[in-house]
Order: C-alpha cells, then sequence, then structure tokens
C-alpha cells in the first residue's frame, strides 16, 4: 500500500466519524474523538513523512545530477496505487480526482473547481490501454498470422498505432537515418602478409541523413458537466473512449503528414529516403494495386526489410474486399470471413490519415513514438463562465517524439 493511499484512508475515516456526529446533531464521544485524533495524527505523521522523502530526493537527484528533471507545468511520476485497465479508470483513481470527489456533493453553484494534473500513465500504459492491443505487447514485434476466432471477439479494428515501435526519451536529439545501405561482404583470402598483394577487408558504407528528434505536446480537452464529473465511472468511460480517439487520430496523422515545419514532427510522406511506385487507375484497378503492392515487397527485401503492414486509405481498401472471380465469387475473406485482410500474407491496414490512391508498405517497427512525460489529466472551471454554469473542463496531454530510423524500408505507392 503507497503513503497516500494511507494517507486518503485515515482522512476518509476521521472524516466518516465527524459526518456521524453531525448527522445525529451531536458533538464527539471521548472514544470517538479518541479515534478522530488518531487517524488524525497518523495522517499528518504520513504527510510529513512523504514530504521528507520528496525533499530528500530532490536533493538526492541534484547531488547526482541524474538528468531526470520536470518541466515546469509537468505532472510527477504516476503513484504506483493508481488502479485501472484503462486511463480512464486510472485517473478517477488517482489521489487528486479522489481528494476533490470526496467534497463534491457540498459543491454549489458557481464554486471553484480545481482537479490538479496527476500522471495516469505511459506512453506504453497508452498503447497497453488501447483494447485494439489488448495482448500487451506491440503487434510490431509479433509474426504475421491469422488471429484464431477467439481474438477475433469484440475486437476494436487495429490501426498504425498497433504495428509502430515505442519507446521512452530524455529530451530532444539529433539521429542518423539510414537512407541506403552499400554491402560489401565477401570472403577474404588468407594473406601472406606481402603489403603489395594482401586483400583488404570489405567494408559496407552507409548513406545517412541527420534528423532531429524533437519532443512535441499534443493536447485535447472537452467541456462536461459537473454532474458527469461526479460520476467516477461514467467520466473514466467518457475519458478513455474520447481521449483515446482523439489522440490516436492525431498521433497518426503527424506520424504519416507531418510536414516538419510549423510545430509539426516530419512526417513519412514529408521523409527523404521513402521508396516510391504506382499503379494504374484502368481497367482492373484492384488488380493492378495488388501487383504494385507484390512488387514493393521485392523493393523492400533488396534493401533487407521485410513488411509487416500495409496501409490504404478505407475507399482503396474496399476495392480489394470487392474483387470476384469470373464466377462473381468474392476472393480473399470475402464478406464472411474472420481475422484481417491480407495481401500476399500482409495484413491490410485501414488508414484514414492517408488519402485515396496512396498505399504504404514498409517494415512500421522502423517508425517510432518516443514517450516523454506520459499522459497527463487535469480538469478545472476557471475557465470563461464555467464556474456559474456547471460547467468543467478536463483536458489532456501528452508529450512524445518521434523517429523514422529507416526511410527505404517503406514504398510509398501513388495511383495514376
Amino acid at each position: 500500500m503507497g503513503i497516500k493511499t494511507e494517507i486518503e484512508q485515515h482522512r476518509e475515516a476521521a472524516r466518516s466519524i465527524l459526518a456521524k456526529a453531525t448527522g445525529e446533531g451531536r458533538g464527539l464521544t471521548q472514544d470517538e474523538q479518541t479515534e478522530f485524533d488518531g487517524h488524525m495524527t497518523a495522517a499528518e505523521t504520513l504527510v510529513k513523512a512523504l514530504h521528507d522523502a520528496e525533499e530528500n530526493t530532490k536533493r538526492l537527484d541534484g547531488l547526482f545530477n541524474t538528468g531526470k528533471t520536470i518541466d515546469a507545468g509537468e505532472a510527477e511520476e504516476n503513484d504506483p496505487d493508481l488502479k485501472g485497465s484503462d486511463l480512464g479508470q486510472r485517473f478517477v483513481n488517482g489521489p487528486s480526482y479522489k481528494a476533490w470527489h470526496s467534497k463534491a456533493d457540498d459543491l454549489g453553484a458557481g464554486r471553484d473547481i480545481r482537479i490538479e494534473k496527476t500522471r495516469i500513465g505511459s506512453m506504453s500504459d497508452y498503447f497497453q490501454s488501447k483494447a485494439g492491443n489488448a495482448i500487451g505487447t506491440p503487434i510490431a514485434h509479433l509474426p504475421n498470422i491469422r488471429m484464431p476466432l477467439v481474438d477475433q471477439v469484440n475486437r476494436p479494428e487495429i490501426t498504425l498505432l498497433d504495428y509502430i515501435s515505442r519507446g521512452t526519451t530524455s529530451g530532444n536529439f539529433d539521429y542518423l537515418q539510414i537512407i541506403s545501405v552499400t554491402r560489401n561482404t565477401g570472403i577474404v583470402p588468407e594473406n601472406t602478409g606481402d603489403d603489395s598483394g594482401d586483400t583488404q577487408k570489405p567494408q559496407s558504407t552507409f548513406t545517412t541523413e541527420l534528423a532531429e528528434a524533437k519532443v512535441y505536446d499534443y493536447a485535447d480537452g472537452y467541456t462536461v458537466t459537473n454532474q458527469l464529473l461526479q460520476d467516477d465511472q461514467a467520466l473514466a468511460s467518457f475519458l478513455q473512449g474520447e481521449f483515446d480517439y482523439s489522440f490516436g487520430l492525431k498521433l497518426a496523422d503527424m506520424l504519416l503528414n507531418g510536414t516538419g515545419s510549423g510545430g509539426q514532427p516530419k512526417g513519412l510522406l514529408n521523409t527523404t529516403g521513402v521508396q516510391s511506385g504506382n499503379w494504374s487507375k484502368t481497367s482492373d484497378e484492384a488488380r493492378n494495386l495488388v501487383i504494385s503492392i507484390r512488387q514493393s515487397l521485392t523493393k523492400l527485401r533488396k534493401v533487407g526489410a521485410q513488411a509487416n503492414a500495409i496501409l490504404l486509405n478505407p475507399e482503396d481498401a474496399e476495392k480489394i474486399d470487392l474483387m470476384e472471380d469470373v464466377n462473381k465469387r468474392f476472393m480473399g475473406n470475402g464478406p464472411f470471413g474472420t481475422g484481417p485482410t491480407t495481401v500476399w500474407s500482409r495484413p491490410i491496414v485501414e488508414c484514414d490519415q492517408i488519402d485515396a490512391g496512396t498505399a504504404i508498405i514498409g517494415d512500421f517497427r522502423q517508425m517510432a513514438l518516443l514517450d516523454r512525460s506520459g499522459l497527463t489529466v487535469e480538469a478545472f472551471n476557471q475557465h470563461k463562465d464555467y464556474a456559474s454554469r456547471n460547467l468543467t473542463y478536463v483536458r489532456a496531454e501528452l508529450r512524445a517524439a518521434q523517429v523514422i530510423w529507416r526511410p527505404a524500408h517503406f514504398v510509398v505507392l501513388e495511383a495514376e
């Protein structure tokens, strides 16, 4: 049990003793007063111990210069006692929300509301909380196999974010993108010691380009009623659904379409070194696309890459799903198949962040999101006239950098 949880338990016990006496219209009995004092003393002792521990930790970090810094306005580490399978549950189970919620019934119209920023999880926690990745392992690191039927029950659509890599970073950094590789591996004969005739050992070479992995802030907020704010389970469900969806869309958009300017990271479609190809829209377009995908797999193999997914706009994915043979029978999975649609054993991932007429084939493990400070949530009504209208603004933020290690491990196809 964490120290913050113990403090909250003592506070709740003391508050219950007072509420009982107040509800009966009397003061505390001697036994109640003794019990009340005991809980308050214990809570105050724990608060002091917590404060001392935090101060000592700050001193220790400063002494050894660990490099771990907390930016202005950034939440501390998430409480190890936070419970919940998803991030919405973690927020309502956190100490900041609980402290506010314990007094929520006493709030009147126009009363200030402030739920301090709570760090509810890392980027890894965010990915694991997505129902589409309920197995808890990045799909990018799993073999390309068709899932059994039981895995598909109530399983949401798999997205780009389920196929990329992820990690952490302490801040901005420069890195080398590998644009191309010239492999000169060879057999070296036994040398005789004659400098003029001995064979030098071969050396492969890389063509690289310097790139910057910069940490960007992603944020979103919603206006909710105070009634929803007080209903912890409804609020948890709302936060998990809305923030998961909105952050997922923006992260995928920046991974692919970020311009690298105007406050945006540089996405795959604006990165130098990505391979290109096309398919013809004339005649049998779906078949032409399937052929071009197979040719792209060969291109990737030549640079040592193994594609683990195919990104298509839903309109183009539909064309493949509706392919028929001469007897009007659907090819592939058909309308009653289970598991993801595959082309050449690679799963198709429908992606609204690319335009119809664009397809991306590649090893999406070469694309990564790096967590800087995790996901934080806070709520307040010091916004416009919200206090007088019983409304509260709930805001979520995360900070992350994105990298594309090997651009040549992707092929972008365009219809023409």
